[in-house]
């Protein structure tokens, strides 16, 4: 009742206070065609969402530097997703956006001093904090993002988009050709991930301790292993505990591969009920102890025979990897921008506007089984696209 109240006072109050007063101070310039990337010293990326974002935006930061060697590519990221930046040999500065009052403002000092020519915002669903980090960060700066007609006094041009139509880096593609004139092809568009040799060696020390083996170990007698995650961010991608229980106990039937477990560290149900259930005996978690680190994670799904999941970031590892996926997926938040991209996949998906929890449990087992006896015979990759 109470929110039914407060939410038209909240509009009430942005479109009749908060909104003229921005549109009165900012004062942006007005683009009405795409920058010549020639006149471009250096270009700041806002990335400051997820570790799945991240990871699409790969292709992007590739393709900028493929076309100007010389362009100096910022991207602001944040502490979850950062470490993906680390070993990128096309980003030249990283800068976090955290918690941290003293960090902030040391980072926005670093930005400054770089004088950005352009800004490109590439989170779309907070637009008056991401227009006036992009002034705070480069005040002289020609600031492009996406977002409804009505937010065009935050921008100096306002790009559209093809949401929600095809996946979400091919409208990052359009973003690019909408800013800078420049097309980018299918094949520009795979994702890239750089793992360092410390991370990759954790892994490797990780399967042989556990008898294991990478999908292109050319020795016969340890196991590949299959990767289950059962964790997901989001309340409507994630799996019942009892569904994560018959996953994992009808993989570890399988006696041609070992079934590896992750948890995400802040989903304490179900890492409870691995550490208790008996589901989960003949499976491995990693990392045995402590925290992985993202690339670690990235190193792992890079050697699985394929990975299974209910969340969307590890998709896009999967993607990144060319590691064959199989999700579990909701149309709740809209699911065509982020399927697997260019990789081989398949997907149960749960009835329209139900979360991923309502799958029935046979329904994924019987899509587990057609998917692993297509995986495991060694068949040339193929992009599999399921629609419902």
């Amino acid at each position: 009742m109470m929110k039914r109240f407060l939410e038209p006072l909240e509009r009430a109050f942005r479109r009749g206070l908060v909104y003229p007063f921005f549109r009165l101070i900012l004062r942006n310039r007005v683009l009405d065609s795409p920058i010549d990337l020639s006149t471009v010293r250096n270009v700041l990326i806002l990335r400051h969402d997820r570790i799945g974002d991240m990871i699409i935006t790969t292709p992007i930061f590739r393709n900028l530097k493929r076309l100007r060697p010389d362009l100096h590519l910022g991207v602001l990221a944040s502490s979850s997703n950062v470490e993906l930046l680390r070993n990128n040999p096309f980003v030249d500065a990283m800068y976090v956006l955290g918690s941290n009052p003293v960090q902030f403002f040391r980072e926005l000092r670093r930005a400054r001093r770089q004088q950005y020519d352009v800004v490109l915002s590439f989170v779309f669903n907070r637009t008056t904090s991401v227009a006036l980090l992009a002034r705070l960060l480069a005040p002289s700066a020609l600031k492009i993002g996406h977002a409804d007609v009505k937010y065009q006094f935050y921008f100096d041009r306002l790009v559209k988009l093809p949401r929600f139509s095809g996946h979400m880096v091919e409208s990052l593609a359009a973003y690019i050709k909408e800013a800078f004139g420049i097309e980018l092809r299918p094949e520009d568009l795979r994702f890239e991930l750089f793992v360092d040799e410390v991370s990759k060696k954790v892994v490797d020390d990780f399967l042989v301790r556990n008898r294991m083996k990478r999908r292109v170990a050319a020795e016969e007698s340890p196991l590949p292993y299959v990767l289950l995650n059962l964790s997901a961010k989001d309340a409507d991608r994630r799996i019942s505990v009892s569904q994560a229980k018959g996953i994992a106990s009808h993989l570890s039937e399988r006696k041609i591969f070992r079934t590896v477990l992750i948890v995400a560290p802040d989903d304490g149900e179900m890492a409870t009920a691995v550490r208790t259930g008996q589901e989960f005996r003949k499976c491995i978690v990693f990392p045995e102890k402590g925290k992985a680190t993202l690339l670690q994670v990235a190193s792992l799904v890079a050697g699985a025979l394929c990975v299974f999941t209910p969340d969307t970031s590890i998709v896009h590892f999967a993607s990144a990897c060319q590691t064959p996926v199989f999700g579990f997926f909701t149309t709740v938040q809209g699911m065509r921008e982020w399927l697997p991209y260019r990789v081989q996949y398949d997907l149960v998906v749960a009835p329209a506007g139900q979360p991923a929890s309502s799958i029935p449990l046979a329904e994924i087992i019987g899509g587990i089984d057609r998917f692993l006896d297509v995986t495991t015979q060694k068949s040339p990759a193929r992009v599999t696209s399921v629609t419902r």
